[in-house]
């Protein structure tokens, strides 16, 4: 698509219908013929011309070099801009506008930059990578006048060969890479009333500003952070006719290089227009940078992992130390003579379930040698549980003999034993007997529980 081409039809036919398709130009001229384009979505459509390693990333971002050394990367617009109105006459005003950002792999070291160009033809043959910064290089240097490139340069890295000012500043070279004029990188802030620094390898989108007027032949460049609005003051102004320098008809576009130690450099935006002023970037529209670093972790997962954590293990904690007082709650003891006899012997566990505790509501009465309680098995058997405590060693045999002789008699009148329990506290001496039967008096279970107070 001729992305500086008005609107146009084009019928296809196909299949015997006819679609027609209305391509949506990139840019405009006015009546006058003066250029005028703006990105602010990205550069997915734009139609510009790469080489070297740019490229333009699936969001639409422009990113002029990666993370290799040693590479240039340049991106043009795809036709020559009208800087004339007339052969050999003045050079027109121009502005543009974009925003840029660059990124390295390292702290307080980068390599080595970029710079928006006007040049004669697309590409920059023969330009070097490092300090040339992709737009020029070591001969072209002996022969300026032949160069007629004009460009805006973000430098990252210091060189004293070329006269650098620093590794973080703003400059404009003309038809070489040394810089007729340059200042370390800041804007100018007006609550402040004077310049603040800003850092060019930040890894923050900065937008800059180069107007051009033919009248006053001047050359201002302003930047800022890409948030902000355009500042009242340039970083730096340069007064010089470019007539000589730049040709009737001349490409624009960005160039960029990397050294020993290289950096990532994107566009996110651009505008330009010829005899006017360039329309302003909307930052909410720009596509996004890359993150840098781990995924943020949201507040409620910084928050809620913690406690999430605690009651977990608290709730581990209160488990294992209810799960060891219920079993010690319940622990049986089985002694030598208990495997003697036949009547069956319950758990303590299933007696203490059964009359719910021994709760007093399920009290059925007292006797001299204990007390008896209402309960019900698990099988839905109905019985009658027979406490008795007995302090003393007696106590034990008198139990031991109670089973003995019960358990082996059957007879009408006598209460048949359906089994016994019998339980000793963990340092207690003291032995509990417990009988039970039936609420009819039918059944008897002797239990021996030593937990004195259940």
């Amino acid at each position: 698509m001729n992305i500086i081409a008005m609107f146009s039809k084009v019928p296809i036919l196909l299949l015997l219908l006819s679609i027609t398709i209305t391509v949506v130009p990139a840019s405009s001229q006015d009546d006058h013929g003066n250029l005028s384009f703006v990105f602010n979505n990205g550069f997915n459509s734009s139609d510009l011309d790469l080489d070297g390693f740019a490229e333009i990333t699936s969001n639409g971002l422009l990113r002029l070099t990666n993370n290799t050394e040693h590479k240039t990367g340049h991106a043009f617009f795809p036709n020559p801009v009208t800087f004339k109105a007339t052969p050999n006459g003045t050079i027109s005003s121009f502005s543009t506008t974009f925003a840029f950002a660059i990124r390295s792999m390292m702290a307080d070291l980068g390599g080595h930059g970029m710079a928006f160009v006007t040049a004669p033809t697309k590409g920059l043959p023969g330009a070097r990578w490092g300090h040339y910064l992709g737009f020029t290089n070591e001969f072209a240097s002996k022969d300026k006048a032949a160069n007629k490139v004009v460009a805006v340069e973000f430098d990252t890295v210091y060189d004293s060969e070329i006269g650098d000012i620093d590794k973080n500043h703003v400059g404009v070279d003309i038809n070489d890479i040394r810089s007729v004029t340059a200042e370390s990188a800041s804007y100018f802030d007006e609550k402040r009333g004077g310049f603040t620094n800003l850092s060019l390898m930040s890894g923050k989108p900065m937008k800059v500003w180069v107007e051009y007027d033919a009248v006053k032949k001047q050359m201002n460049v302003t930047l800022a952070p890409a948030e902000a609005v355009k500042p009242q003051k340039p970083l730096l102004s340069l007064t010089k006719d470019l007539s000589s320098i730049i040709n009737d008809t001349m490409y624009i576009g960005f160039s960029s290089a990397t050294g020993t130690v290289v950096s990532s450099h994107y566009v996110l935006g651009w505008s330009f227009k010829i005899n006017g002023v360039a329309q302003e970037l909307d930052f909410s529209k720009l596509p996004q940078l890359p993150r840098v670093g781990p995924e943020p972790i949201s507040k409620l997962l910084a928050i809620g992992l913690p406690v999430i954590c605690s009651s977990l293990v608290a709730l581990v904690i209160f488990s294992l130390v209810y799960f060891i007082r219920r079993k010690r709650k319940f622990a049986e003891l089985i002694e030598d003579w208990e495997l003697e006899y036949g009547p069956h012997r319950y758990k303590y566990k299933d007696l203490y379930m059964a009359t719910e505790g021994f709760k007093d509501k399920d009290l059925l009465g007292r006797g001299g040698f204990g007390i008896v309680y209402k309960g019900v098995l698990p099988s839905k058997t109905e019985i009658a549980v027979k406490r008795v405590a007995h302090e003393s060693k007696q106590g034990m045999r008198e139990f031991v003999a109670e089973i003995a002789s019960l358990g082996r008699l059957r007879h009408r009148n006598i209460v048949p034993l359906l089994g016994y329990c019998r339980r000793t506290s963990k340092g207690s001496k003291i032995v509990n007997e417990i009988s039970f039967c039936t609420e009819k008096v039918t059944d008897k279970l002797y239990f021996d529980d030593n937990s004195q107070r259940i």
